[in-house]
């Protein structure tokens, strides 16, 4: 990969339809980013999960959540690809920006997230105590995460076959469950959890774990056979004393930056640019990554999805046009480094 590129983690905070897509897709594509994702609009958890109940009849929605009372078959075929099929789409649309990218990028939740949301009842849930949850989770379950594993593989594959260049698994939760200790499993499994998930990825493979990442989850992600580590440091700035540039050059990694918050709370009176990070505060901020890291380490991107201002702001469309704008100045910002 030619490096430093720029790149996002995958939500926006506007309604989920296909219009919206096209609309942040292109304008990501207008603003420079290299590798725009497809636009994540709806619960990273549903995209994936909802299909799957139509699939697994022991697997119910209800009331947005999602409960597992049996066994199942892992589907034949491969779930949610329309969202990969929508990057193909765009561009047999507008086949002339695709000049304007070096490539495309596409998000998958990954098993250990998606086990931890699913509610276990019935035989599946007997003899076992809630434990963090109120109630059973899939975590728990070996087989039941192993399984979620194999189905993200068959997307993970498909998308591949699509000629997406980079595929991120997203795990928010796995900075939570691997502190000291690793909490329902051991670091054995997990890893092997986490490669199998990635294992028909020929392009680059990504994951993105958010929060504080602990030395132990740090070390578990190194020995993965994933390029790209997707962390949150603008938020989180105690990740710089975490990882050093000899994590990355051993192990053959890619670090891929949080340079602008995704999260943040609303302020009154507060205008659109109150929010957003001025061009020479990143530029400062990029040159301290490149300093520790070395620029050809390094992939430039927010913190994280910008889905939690979705509901802050009575006007998604104020909501938007923030993030809109820290990420164009986080473009401006190290185009002035790199020029």
């Amino acid at each position: 990969m030619e490096s430093p590129s720029t790149s996002i983690v995958g939500s926006w905070p506007l309604s989920h339809c296909t219009e919206n897509m096209e609309r942040i897709f292109n304008d990501l594509i207008q603003i420079g980013i290299d590798f725009p994702c497809y636009p994540q609009l709806n619960s990273m958890i549903s995209q994936f999960l909802s299909p799957l109940t139509e699939e697994i009849s022991p697997l119910e929605e209800i009331n947005n959540k999602f409960y597992l009372s049996d066994d199942f078959k892992i589907p034949k075929n491969p779930i949610a690809l329309e969202y990969g099929k929508f990057i193909k789409n765009f561009f047999d649309k507008h086949p002339e920006l695709l000049k304007q990218v070096k490539g495309t990028k596409a998000c998958l939740t990954g098993p250990i997230t998606l086990a931890a949301e699913i509610i276990l009842k019935g035989d599946v849930a007997k003899g076992l105590k809630a434990r963090i949850f109120t109630e059973p989770r899939a975590i728990m379950v070996d087989w039941i995460v192993e399984k979620l594993a194999e189905i993200m593989k068959q997307v993970g594959k498909e998308y591949n076959k699509m000629g997406i260049d980079i595929i991120s698994m997203d795990e928010p939760l796995l900075g939570v469950l691997i502190g000291r200790k690793v909490l329902f499993h051991s670091e054995d499994f997990i890893l092997e959890i986490l490669n199998k998930s990635i294992s028909e990825i020929k392009s680059l493979s990504s994951i993105h774990v958010c929060g504080r990442i602990s030395p132990k989850c740090r070390d578990i992600l190194l020995q993965t056979n994933v390029n790209i580590l997707d962390h949150e440091f603008r938020t989180n700035e105690e990740n710089f004393d975490i990882f050093q540039k000899e994590h990355l050059t051993n192990n053959d990694k890619i670090l891929a930056l949080g340079t602008v918050k995704s999260k943040f709370l609303p302020v009154e009176g507060y205008e659109i640019n109150d929010y957003v990070e001025g061009i020479d505060s990143l530029e400062a901020y990029i040159r301290k990554a490149f300093k520790q890291y070395g620029k050809e380490n390094l992939i430039i991107k927010p913190d994280c999805g910008f889905n939690a201002i979705k509901n802050m702001f009575d006007d998604e469309n104020f909501a938007y046009e923030i993030t809109l704008r820290k990420v164009k100045n986080m473009v401006l910002a190290l185009k002035r480094i790199i020029k």
